[in-house]
C-alpha cells in the first residue's frame, strides 16, 4: 500500500510539474500582452493630451469664426434694410417730383393748345 501511494504521490506531483510547465508560457504571454498594453495605453495617453488641447482651441476659433460672421450678418443686415428704405424713399421721390413736374408741363401744354387753337379760330375767321 505504501508503494501505491508513493506512486499516486509521484504521479500527482508530475502532473503538477508538468501543469507548471505548460502554462509558464502562458503566463509570460500574459505579461507580454499586459506590458504591450500598458506602452498602448502611454501612448495613447500621451497623444490623446495634445489632441484634446488642439481640439479645445479649435472649438474655440470656430466660436469666434461663428460671432464674426454673425456681427457680419447683422451688419449686412442693417445694410439692406438701408437700401431697402433708401429705394422706397428713391421711389417715391420719383413719384412726387413726376407729380410736380408732369403737372405744370401738362397745364402749360393745355394752355398752348388752347392758345394755338384760339390763334387758329382767329386765323380762320379772318380768312373769310
Amino acid at each position: 500500500m505504501e508503494t501505491l501511494m508513493a506512486i499516486s504521490v509521484a504521479v500527482i506531483a508530475a502532473i503538477m510539474l508538468l501543469f507548471l510547465l505548460l502554462i509558464i508560457p502562458i503566463f509570460l504571454k500574459i505579461l507580454r500582452i499586459t506590458r504591450q498594453l500598458e506602452w498602448l495605453i502611454d501612448t495613447v495617453r500621451a497623444q490623446i493630451a495634445p489632441i484634446s488641447r488642439d481640439i479645445i482651441v479649435i472649438s474655440q476659433d470656430v466660436k469666434e469664426i461663428v460671432r464674426s460672421v454673425r456681427r457680419q450678418v447683422d451688419k449686412v443686415e442693417d445694410g439692406v434694410t438701408t437700401a431697402h428704405d433708401m429705394v422706397t424713399w428713391a421711389r417715391h421721390l420719383k413719384e412726387d417730383l413726376k407729380w410736380r413736374v408732369e403737372k405744370p408741363i401738362l397745364r402749360s401744354a393745355a394752355i398752348i393748345g388752347g392758345i394755338k387753337r384760339g390763334f387758329e379760330v382767329m386765323s380762320q375767321m379772318f380768312r373769310k
